[in-house]
Order: structure tokens, then sequence, then C-alpha cells
């Protein structure tokens, strides 16, 4: 694979940006993709950097008012998610045509089984009742 194409940010033009970063390894001289990691950059100034400290710019969540955890009834059927899920992915998939023409071809062939499978008997009830 060809290296990928980095985007550079100077952050001394844009001071705040948030996202997910890329995290690459170089093995003989191309860059692989091993993950991402959600991160956010600010640069400030030192007056700006005193005033917010790292690690106490947000609040402890449901701090005021005090909220009671909601009771909340169990609503899963892992049987039918997966089933579900399953044919989410099939039908969102490129490959769709593929699968309805297989499913196509396993109804023609189940009908043309079933009708091999029923002929010699409806053959002979057929001359029996022909010749009686």
């Amino acid at each position: 694979p060809r290296p990928p194409k980095i985007q550079y940010l100077n952050l001394f033009k844009k001071k705040k940006t948030q996202g997910w970063w890329p995290m690459y390894k170089k093995i003989d001289g191309y860059l692989y993709k091993t993950g991402k990691i959600k991160m956010e950059l600010e640069v400030m100034t030192q007056p700006q950097a005193e005033q917010r400290p790292a690690g106490y710019g947000r609040a402890d969540p449901n701090e005021n008012p005090e909220i009671d955890e909601p009771i909340r009834v169990s609503t899963e059927f892992p049987e039918i998610d997966v089933k579900v899920k399953t044919a989410k992915f099939v039908w969102k998939s490129p490959n769709k045509p593929k699968v309805i023409l297989a499913g196509i071809m396993q109804l023609l062939g189940l009908v043309s089984f079933s009708i091999v499978y029923n002929l010699p008997s409806a053959l002979v009830s057929y001359l029996i009742s022909y010749i009686g």
C-alpha cells in the first residue's frame, strides 16, 4: 500500500481543534494506520492557561440538580436483534443483488426438487385412476 496523504494543521492559526486523529506506524517506508484517538487541542496564552488548568474545564455530571437513576425495563431480545441486524447488514451491503439472486435460485431449486420428488407418485396415481 502507498502512504496516506497527510493533512497538516497549524495550531497557531487555528487556535482550537478537536476530532479523531489517526495513528500510524512506519513499516518498510510505508505508513500503516494502527488506530484512532479522539483528542482536543488548544493553544492559549499564559493567563488563559492559568485561568483554566487542564482537567478542571468541566463540572461533574449530574451534580446540580441531582437526578435519580431512571427505572428501565429490559426490552432486549438478543435472538431477534441478531437476526434483524444481520438482515439490515445484508440488505445494505453492495452484494444485495447477489443475495437476492441466490434467494431466487434457492426458491427455484426447492420448487423443482418438490416437483421431481412428487412426480412419480402423482404419475402412478394418475395412471391407476385412468386405467381403473
